[in-house]
């Protein structure tokens, strides 16, 4: 079966992983500041979402080493609270010298224009732009200058990649037939969503003994997922492989399948994304089987760039955009990064090892997330 890349995706390839774009122009007075940048994280999410809180967590332990003044406002997953925030930042009278945010809701463009018109720099995270958004605004420090750049994990192949090995699994397992998969999504209009169902997708060309039975669409919550997932399995009873876009939607999936018929582990397979520390619980009570993650690491590296632009040591010189190779857990190789997670030691990291305007000996940026899970043990 043959997948057509949707407009949203070839947007992605096109728009992020070209790591190699250089730009020469210098947006602001500030790239030799003096004092400590400010920096104003809006988070996507509600304060208690565990995936979103250990991306602030990381960050505030880089700002503690780099010397960031680091404000964080939550969004809810709400466009209009993006602005919101963005907005009242550009009013004050001492404002951020820079925004990082997700772009929910396709808020992004409204944001680049009360931001730039403040002279505050941005840089965007998680997700990539719709091919439609991304058009008019041709890429980072183009029709908005003070968009500096971005930072996107790479779930497209996260995606792909777990997607196969959860067919792999039921292989394994002697499974006879066509091999159906259910996947629960997040919003349909949300690109990151977008981005991990296609891969999805992807992973499945390869395969002819499986295929895609359905995708329903969720919320980033754990309670509508519960709800949503209760609908699915009434639907696809005896489906082997269960896909959640996230972690919160794959709480919701596990709570519904330990309750049926299905045995998780035995008949019954589940693939998410985050490694927080339910989800890394889950692995280990083989509740949830294959875990693609370390996108968790963006903050911290976009709040890096952000320092090193400050410091006049602009990240134009080595790229604009920024994609990360993910990881997959799983409980044969989940000891010893399990044990880094759990600890949530990210102040042991020396977050100036990471930036070249602190480190000159670093020509190109490193912002695997196995570089900062070998850096909490002092490697």
């Amino acid at each position: 079966m043959q997948w057509r890349v949707p407009g949203a995706i070839r947007a992605l390839l096109f728009g992020v992983i070209c790591v190699a774009q250089i730009c020469a122009f210098n947006p602001s007075g500030l790239a030799a500041g003096q004092g400590a940048p400010r920096v104003l994280f809006i988070n996507p999410a509600p304060p208690e979402d565990q995936y979103w809180t250990l991306v602030t967590r990381m960050m505030q332990a880089a700002a503690q080493d780099l010397g960031v003044e680091l404000e964080v406002q939550h969004a809810f997953h709400s466009g209009d609270y993006t602005l919101k925030y963005a907005t009242l930042a550009a009013e004050r009278a001492v404002k951020p010298h820079y925004i990082i945010f997700r772009n929910v809701d396709e808020i992004g463009e409204d944001v680049f224009k009360v931001t730039g018109a403040a002279g505050i720099n941005t840089i965007t995270i998680d997700a990539p732009f719709q091919e439609k958004e991304l058009a008019p605004l041709g890429g980072p420090r183009k029709t908005y200058p003070r968009w500096l750049g971005q930072v996107v994990p790479n779930s497209l192949g996260a995606s792909d990649q777990m997607t196969q090995v959860l067919i792999g699994e039921v292989m394994r397992r002697g499974f006879k037939g066509l091999i159906d998969i259910v996947a629960m999504t997040g919003p349909e209009d949300d690109i990151g969503s977008q981005v991990r169902l296609f891969g999805l997708k992807r992973g499945l060309k390869d395969h002819r003994n499986a295929r895609l039975k359905h995708a329903f669409p969720s919320a980033w919550d754990s309670k509508v997922a519960d709800r949503e997932a209760f609908k699915a399995f009434r639907y696809a009873l005896n489906a082997p492989v269960w896909w959640g876009a996230d972690d919160n939607i794959a709480e919701g999936m596990v709570n519904v399948l330990r309750n049926t018929h299905r045995k998780l582990g035995q008949d019954t397979f589940v693939g998410a994304f985050n490694w927080t520390q339910p989800m890394l619980t889950a692995v280990v009570q083989n509740q949830v089987h294959y875990l693609a993650g370390g996108s968790f690491v963006q903050g911290a590296a976009a709040l890096i760039l952000a320092h090193d632009h400050f410091r006049g040591k602009d990240f134009a010189e080595v790229g604009l955009n920024y994609t990360m190779d993910l990881g997959i857990l799983y409980r044969d190789n989940l000891k010893s990064t399990g044990r880094i997670m759990i600890s949530d030691a990210w102040d042991r990291i020396d977050f100036r090892r990471f930036s070249r305007a602190t480190n000159p000996a670093l020509t190109q940026y490193d912002f695997t997330v196995n570089s900062f899970l070998r850096a909490v043990l002092g490697q």
